[in-house]
């Protein structure tokens, strides 16, 4: 049986508001314009509430925009690796190429240094899912001991270089690079 904690509960409300509100912030002012008190007065809820659910902006911002997906991301039912790192990739690259990861990516990547818990809850969250996943289909490929470990590097490579063409590469450079990268990472 759940123990009930005292108090009101928490209105989801809130936290729809704040999120929405930090994505929109990111991507019309920017990361470092984006501030706790700018969140709440765009939400609409007091700077207290946005502190009882996240004890940062970095945390605030990192799931803002990272965890609100609310449809499954279409590799889960990839029939073979091939087409797993393909869609992987259409995945990520076009995550990085949202306006409000643009603008959080730098912030969140110099937190990424002071925050051991934000590193271990990026790669959790963001990176372990896929990994699990390709993991399973190269050992139904029969890919052998170490198909655990190609896994997290793909997804390395995966997540690493999409940023890369997300941040510093534009226009058809951009989508050339794109479109050659699943077909590097995975040769066969």
């Amino acid at each position: 049986m759940t123990e009930k904690l005292p108090g009101r509960p928490r209105d989801p409300g809130i936290d729809d508001a704040a999120l929405a509100a930090a994505r929109e912030l990111l991507a019309e002012v920017g990361w470092e314009q984006t501030t706790m008190v700018a969140i709440a007065e765009r939400a609409g809820v007091g700077k207290p509430a946005l502190y009882r659910r996240w004890p940062s902006k970095t945390q605030l911002i990192f799931e803002a925009v990272f965890n609100w997906m609310t449809e499954p991301v279409a590799v889960a039912d990839a029939p073979d690796s091939t087409e797993w790192i393909q869609r992987s990739f259409a995945y990520t690259l076009d995550l990085f190429a949202r306006p409000e990861v643009q603008a959080a990516l730098p912030g969140l990547l110099a937190a990424l240094h002071d925050n051991p818990d934000l590193q271990s809850s990026l790669w959790r969250e963001f990176g372990a899912p896929g990994i699990d996943m390709l993991g399973e289909t190269l050992q139904g490929e029969g890919a052998g001991s170490e198909a655990a470990l190609d896994a997290q590097a793909t997804m390395v490579l995966i997540i690493g270089s999409s940023m890369i063409v997300r941040l510093l590469l534009s226009g058809e450079n951009a989508a050339a690079v794109a479109a050659r990268l699943p077909r590097i990472v995975n040769p066969l």
